[in-house]
This record gives structure tokens, C-alpha cells and sequence, in this order.
């Protein structure tokens, strides 16, 4: 074949996938963001189009960000996840105990809750891999029993004493106009989408979440690929748990169980904005927290009912898993 010829079949290749990295789903929320912010900003100009209210949406991102950035490993290989917010919940009493109670620093307190979360995550892992049980059972049974040690550790209290100032430091200090933990939380998510999207492991968690038993005779590790996503979910659930205590300087007893139908609604989101309906990315994940809190913000602003937010998580989820189920149908 002539290499010239050989050239432009790639480039064409590469200009194609490049101009269809949105399908029809994706392009639908796009234009939907980009009209929920005009409606917004011609409802209240002087409020919502403003740095302040920006910032303030990327500070509410941080934690939900680090979340759905694990959270995409799981589903991405085909499994589901409902332990992760006990973890967030469990790993936010942790450390939280460990430094106003225990005196202990900082540093040790953390290094001490990530190692905890991610043999929770290991736990689970293993029992959906080796027990062969349902993830959605084990990771719910997990969950109730997260949920029971972060009350035995805390005495389901509110706990905001003897916190030391610079715990809080580490992500409320501005570095270029943003808070720390919004670029701890970028962090995290570049991390993430750089071994999901563009390391071998990614491409074998891709392969098992499309076709488990093809990827198992291609020669993947189909058993160790799965734990190591859940360990990574429950990790990145830890740090989560870093970001949510110290923005807030204190642990307050089931903050953690509204991220779960959020984290969701955000992924699925993502993954209908996708050029391939139905496949999980972080950086559609992390669009998705944007698209939601961005929506909740504004309807804040406009002085909606409380109850408005869970209504457009939920139809927000359900609308997202039909988007993306259609996309799976379409790639038949």
C-alpha cells in the first residue's frame, strides 16, 4: 500500500472520530446546558452570571467529582457499585475521629482512612469476584455494614471540636482564584481518566465491561481487573472523604448518603453525552456533575421548591439510562 495513502487513511480516521466524539444524546445536552444557562442568567443576571457563582458550583464539584471519577471504573467493567457513599460516610468519621479525638496528625489520619477504604473496596471486590455474588447485593449488604461501624465509630454525632485549622487549610487555601480541593478534585479526575482511557488496564476494563468471556479468552485478567476497579472506587471514595471534612472543618452523621442517586444521574449523563451511547468516561462523568449542580444551582437562584432537586436527579438518571440504552442498541 502506497504510505502516503496509508496517511490520509488515518488522518480521515482520526478527523472522524475527532468530529464524532458527541452522538445525538450528547449534542442534546450540550444545547441543554447551554439553554439552562441563558434561561438562568436572563432569570437572575446580577446572581447567577457572576465568578462568585462559578466558583461556588466548582467548589460543590469537588467532592462529587472524585466520587464519579472512581464510580465510572465499576461500571465501566460492567459492575455496580452501593457501598461507595457508606465508604465516603465510614472514611469521613475516620479521619475526622482520628484527629479530634485521638490526636492524631494529619498526615497518618489519612494515610490510615484511604487504607482502610481500600480494603473495603478489596472486600468487596473479592466477594463479587470469587463468591460470584451479585455486585448489587454485596455492595448493598457492604453498604448496610459501612453504615453500622461509621455509627459505631462516631456515636452518630456531630463532630466539629478540636479540629485543628490547618486540616481545613488543605482545601479551602486559593491557589489562582480556586479553592485547593477544586484542583485536588481535578486532579483525581485527570488521574482517573488518563488509566481508564489511556493505559492497557483501561482498555482491558473496556473489554471486560463489553464482552466479559471474549475478554477472558483475549488473555485478560477478567477477576483482578474487577477488584482493582472496586478498590479504586473505594479509594477514591477516601479522598472524597478528606475533601467533604475539611472543607467543612467537621463530620456531620449520613452527609454522605445523598451522593448516591447524584453520582449515578451524573455517569449515566456522561455516558448518553458520549459519541458511543452507554460507554462510561470520566471526563462525560465529570460534565454530567457539572450539568446537575449547575441545574440545582439554578433553580436555587430562582427560588424553586427544595423538593425540585430530587425530582430532576430522578428524571435526570432515568432520562440519561435510556439515552445510553439506545446508544447500545444503535452499536448492535
Amino acid at each position: 500500500m502506497d504510505p502516503s495513502s496509508e496517511r490520509e487513511r488515518i488522518g480521515n480516521t482520526v478527523i472522524r472520530r475527532s468530529t464524532a466524539m458527541l452522538g445525538p444524546g450528547g449534542w442534546t445536552l450540550v444545547a441543554a446546558f447551554v439553554v439552562m444557562v441563558v434561561a438562568f442568567g436572563v432569570a437572575q443576571p446580577h446572581t447567577f452570571l457572576n465568578w462568585g457563582t462559578a466558583k461556588d458550583i466548582l467548589n460543590q464539584a469537588a467532592v462529587p467529582v472524585i466520587l464519579v471519577s472512581g464510580l465510572v471504573f465499576v461500571l465501566a467493567v460492567g459492575e455496580f457499585d452501593l457501598a461507595f457513599t457508606s465508604i465516603l460516610g465510614m472514611s469521613s468519621g475516620l479521619v475526622i475521629v482520628l484527629i479530634s479525638e485521638d490526636s492524631i496528625p494529619a498526615g497518618p489520619a489519612i494515610a490510615v482512612v484511604v487504607a482502610v477504604a481500600a480494603l473495603a473496596g478489596l472486600v468487596v471486590g473479592l466477594l463479587v469476584t470469587l463468591g460470584r455474588a451479585s455486585s448489587f447485593i454485596v455492595t448493598l449488604a457492604i453498604g448496610s455494614a459501612l453504615s453500622g461501624l461509621e455509627l459505631a465509630l462516631t456515636n452518630d454525632t456531630t463532630i466539629y471540636n478540636n479540629i485543628p485549622a490547618s486540616y481545613g487549610a488543605l482545601t479551602t487555601t486559593s491557589v489562582f482564584g480556586l479553592d485547593t480541593q477544586v484542583w485536588f478534585a481535578a486532579g483525581v479526575g485527570l488521574v482517573c481518566a488518563l488509566v481508564l482511557h489511556g493505559s492497557r488496564f483501561g482498555r482491558h476494563v473496556s473489554a471486560i465491561g463489553a464482552n466479559p468471556v471474549a475478554a477472558f479468552l483475549a488473555g485478560v485478567r477478567v477477576r483482578r481487573a474487577r477488584v482493582v476497579c472496586f478498590i479504586v472506587v473505594g479509594v477514591c471514595a477516601s479522598f472524597a472523604a478528606v475533601v467533604f471534612t475539611s472543607a467543612s472543618v467537621s463530620y456531620t452523621p449520613g452527609a454522605s448518603a445523598g451522593f448516591l442517586l447524584s453520582s449515578y444521574a451524573a455517569a449515566f449523563l456522561g455516558a448518553a453525552a458520549g459519541r458511543r451511547g452507554g460507554r462510561f468516561t470520566v471526563p462525560g462523568a465529570i460534565f454530567g456533575v457539572i450539568w446537575l449542580l449547575t441545574l440545582e444551582t439554578g433553580l436555587t437562584y430562582v427560588n424553586a421548591a427544595p423538593w425540585t432537586t430530587n425530582v430532576v436527579q430522578g428524571v435526570a438518571l432515568a432520562t440519561a439510562v435510556m439515552i445510553a440504552a439506545r446508544g447500545k442498541r444503535d452499536n448492535i
